[in-house]
């Protein structure tokens, strides 16, 4: 029987530098007013696809339909969030939450003081939803409306007739909808002509309401705004027609370019609008009260340059040529088979192997690819066997970023010492080489492809 040191197995090269194929989907970035951890407590992780924000709480979709809450935990916001996987799309109100499940159901949580949560509609086949400052908005199976919760400016009562909706958006005391023919419907409060300057005609792609205006994207790309202009809402609206998305926060918007900049206008009181992110890799926005949310693409890796240690039972280094078994998880012990890779004729010299994980046979389990396991899960643990001797244990935890060493490092570095210290670098390294420089207090050192750099 063999084992293997986990404590050496490094994730060595990242995908930027391997030619290997990538899916995107995004982690979490935020800005604007933080009293409660709205915006510096959102989770590290970066397998999300949708954002949404209120008052002072945050809420995001993870790719395989759980949910995450952050920031205040007023009316249980965060500590109610349900547990299920089956999500399709979030959004808040104030100091609400409510999200759609893959069989239409809907879900809301937190302040019911005006039957926003208590009265949402049962049942299957909502199509979409949207939550207003303290009401709720949804499209039902046959594309009609239902409205619930606070309706002092109409904002239940208000809501148009027909069956032709195909998207829904709210503001505070207002919202929008979308119809099949791309024209837009507004009902609510009109204090500012958010709802009686509604744009005609028939190019619109997808709204979103704040406070007391909203904003447009057109099918051309192009961006409308109407209602208040205290702060530059709607005369601040920036030009251009290279713009896929758009959100609206109390007092300003947020605009998504199709590079994936960002551009931010209206009221800065909070910084919402001047300490918007640089970069082009964003992919989704979210406008809530006073801060915003985005979501930035993270590359995901086809193929990870992989190097492991393995000894005999006896404690040597092995030194033969083996069959790889790698199966990957979405837990550290039992959960899910997510995929299972098998490389054959494996060269393990001194003890050291070097795999290409994502390649050789692959056997889906619940997802098809690593990348796919990648995107869909914020951690992926994996387990290998060696021959048929059965999978070692315990599991270690694979990072898509480069240099991570697997948890547990510093305990099992006395796994190390096989390894006898060098002065002078190997000559003639490929990418994941290792070797323990004693010119340099005897630290270990890995290979990237172009340069050797100390790992502690």
């Amino acid at each position: 029987m063999r084992k293997g040191s986990f404590g050496i197995y490094l994730v060595c090269v990242c995908a930027l530098a391997l030619p290997c194929d990538a899916a995107s989907h995004g982690e979490i970035v935020g800005w604007g007013y933080d009293n409660s951890g709205q915006v510096s407590s959102a989770p590290t992780e970066s397998n999300f696809v949708q954002l949404a924000g209120g008052l002072y709480h945050s809420l995001a979709l993870r790719s395989e339909g759980s949910l995450v809450s952050w920031g205040s935990d007023s009316y249980s916001l965060v500590t109610g969030t349900p547990s299920a996987t089956d999500f399709t799309s979030v959004s808040c109100g104030w100091q609400f939450s409510m999200a759609l499940k893959s069989n239409g159901s809907i879900v809301c949580w937190g302040d019911d003081s005006d039957n926003q949560v208590g009265s949402a509609p049962t049942g299957t086949g909502h199509q979409a939803i949207a939550a207003g400052g303290y009401h709720g908005v949804a499209i039902q199976a046959d594309g009609s409306l239902v409205c619930w919760g606070d309706d002092t400016y109409g904002q239940v009562s208000g809501k148009p007739a027909g069956t032709d909706f195909a998207k829904v958006a709210s503001g505070r005391n207002h919202s929008i909808v979308l119809r099949t023919n791309g024209s837009l419907a507004s009902w609510g409060i009109n204090g500012y002509g958010q709802v009686s300057n509604t744009p005609s005609g028939t190019d619109f792609a997808s709204a979103d309401g704040g406070d007391s205006h909203s904003v447009a994207l057109k099918t051309d790309g192009s961006i409308v705004s109407w209602g208040s202009d205290t702060y530059n809402q709607v005369s601040g609206t920036p030009s251009g027609n290279d713009f896929v998305a758009v959100a609206a926060g109390r007092l300003h918007s947020v605009a998504l370019r199709a590079d994936g900049s960002l551009v931010c206008w209206g009221r800065d009181n909070f910084s919402q609008v001047s300490s918007a992110p640089e970069g082009s890799d964003f992919v989704a926005v979210a406008g809530c009260v006073y801060h915003s949310l985005a979501l930035k693409h993270i590359p995901i890796p086809g193929l990870i340059n992989y190097q492991g240690f393995l000894k005999s039972s006896g404690g040597s280094p092995l030194n033969e040529t083996v069959t790889l078994t790698f199966r990957f998880y979405d837990r550290d012990t039992t959960g899910t088979l997510l995929l299972t890779i098998q490389q054959t004729g494996i060269q393990v010299c001194e003890g050291i192997y070097n795999v290409l994980l994502g390649s050789g046979t692959v056997t889906p389990g619940a997802k098809e690819t690593l990348a796919d396991a990648f995107q869909s899960y914020g951690g992926v643990w994996m387990g290998v066997e060696v021959n048929s001797d059965g999978e070692m244990g315990p599991r270690i935890r694979i990072a898509s970023a480069p240099y991570a060493f697997a948890g547990g490092l510093a305990e099992t570095a006395r796994d190390l010492t096989h390894i006898t210290p060098r002065s002078t670098a190997p000559a003639h390294p490929t990418a994941g080489d290792v070797y323990i420089d004693a010119s340099d207090g005897n630290r270990l050192k890995v290979y990237d492809g172009t340069f050797w750099r100390a790992c502690w």
